[in-house]
């Protein structure tokens, strides 16, 4: 019932995202349009800004936040802005869809950061992972990537999972799936060690709040739906919707910003490298052979974690 509730409050979620979506494509070829986009990100993203100023100021909790999210809704729509990480990225600065996505990336960004840094998650504060959530997740995160890159707005399904880099899965998506996992390892390793070196008071958290989250998966059946829920949901989501938008480097900070379980520590710095490595095989290979890294990866984490404890 829990995951049924769950996936009932999410669904408004993902119907904003495809009325944006629809909107910010229609705001190319509309003025009106446009001007109503500039409106709903203007007004909240100011409003926010000097209302987070003024708590700023005062020295009050949450100011910084505040005024960090209204600055992520206004500095979009500064022409100026754009035009800089259009230099820097593959996004169009005179486009009101990638306008509005930057809008919302750079706001969830603000949003994690200072999750991470001023309220880290501690034990017990996350409830176990289990299989209902995790087929929440991955429907959650794949229908958001379709209806981001335009799925019956502008774009039919085939096309849309073109855009997505989506296709059966060849011999070669496998090879290169697999191998990926051992530099994703590396990676995870050193940002462990990084961890374990600079920051051991938080080790012990690190290790709890992980076993908690994965408590109820750690068996064969929930390892391989955590692996195909992240492998298939983020990737499509990230890697496949976002990061051909903006960009390999903005793309991995957003995905590992995502997971506060484990804090402001050099763990996040290993994730941060994990993305990195697979936008590269995304860019290069597509989204179907980083599926299967991301899937396998996990699969292999939650199975390592079972066979310890």
């Amino acid at each position: 019932m829990d995951t049924l509730l769950n996936f009932l409050v999410l669904i408004p979620l993902i119907g904003a995202v495809y009325g944006l979506v629809w909107w910010a494509r229609r705001a190319e070829s509309d003025r009106s349009a446009r001007v109503g986009l500039y409106l709903l990100f203007g007004i909240p993203g100011g409003l926010l800004s000097v209302a987070g100023l003024a708590l700023v100021v005062n020295d009050t909790s949450g100011g910084w936040l505040i005024m960090g999210l209204g600055l992520a809704l206004v500095l979009p729509l500064i022409k100026p802005f754009r035009t800089l990480l259009d230099r820097v990225t593959p996004m169009d600065a005179s486009s009101p869809i990638d306008m509005m996505g930057l809008g919302i990336i750079l706001a969830v960004s603000v949003y994690f950061t200072y999750s991470l840094i001023a309220a880290p998650v501690q034990p017990g504060d996350l409830e176990p992972a289990s299989i209902g959530a995790l087929i929440v997740n991955v429907i959650t995160f794949a229908a958001l990537g379709y209806f981001a890159v335009g799925l019956f707005a502008y774009r039919t399904p085939r096309q849309a999972t073109s855009r997505l880099g989506l296709t059966m899965p060849k011999p070669s998506d496998v090879l290169i799936g697999l191998v990926t996992v051992i530099p994703a390892f590396l990676l995870s390793f050193i940002g462990s060690l990084l961890t374990v070196a600079f920051q051991p008071d938080v080790l012990d958290s690190l290790t709890e709040t992980t076993q908690d989250l994965t408590s109820g998966i750690q068996t064969p059946l929930g390892a391989l739906v955590l692996g195909a829920s992240t492998g298939i949901g983020e990737e499509l989501m990230f890697r496949g919707a976002i990061q051909p938008r903006f960009g390999i480097i903005l793309t991995s900070a957003l995905w590992a910003l995502l997971h506060t379980q484990y804090q402001f520590s050099f763990v996040i710095l290993g994730l941060f490298g994990i993305g990195i490595l697979f936008g590269l095989i995304r860019k290069y290979v597509g989204t179907t052979a980083v599926v299967i890294a991301h899937a396998v990866y996990n699969i292999a984490v939650v199975s390592l974690q079972t066979i310890a404890t």
